[in-house]
């Protein structure tokens, strides 16, 4: 299905920066995992030039913000394939 989004920083620029549609809304839902992720880093993130707003980000700041997202990702599945190889030895 088209809505599943490839896990780049563009893609997560576009879904947590762009206009609230019905789009958009559907294409958290089918990323349920990449839209919590971006939920839980926008509680604590802030932006290396320092503005407040996320409407004030520079392109800069939503790089940064997108790398977070998915280095949160990536640290949050590395344990579980820890775990599957403990699993089978």
């Amino acid at each position: 299905m088209g809505a599943v989004v490839k896990l780049s920083i563009k893609n997560v620029i576009d879904l947590w920066f762009a206009e609230d549609t019905p789009i958009r809304q559907y294409r958290a839902r089918m990323n349920p995992r990449l839209w919590e992720m971006c939920q839980q880093v926008s509680t604590d993130f802030v932006a290396p030039s320092g503005r407040q707003l996320p409407g004030q980000y520079r392109k800069s700041d939503k790089v940064a913000f997108a790398k977070l997202v998915l280095d949160r990702l990536e640290e949050r599945e590395a344990p579980v394939e820890d775990d599957m190889l403990e699993l089978t030895y």
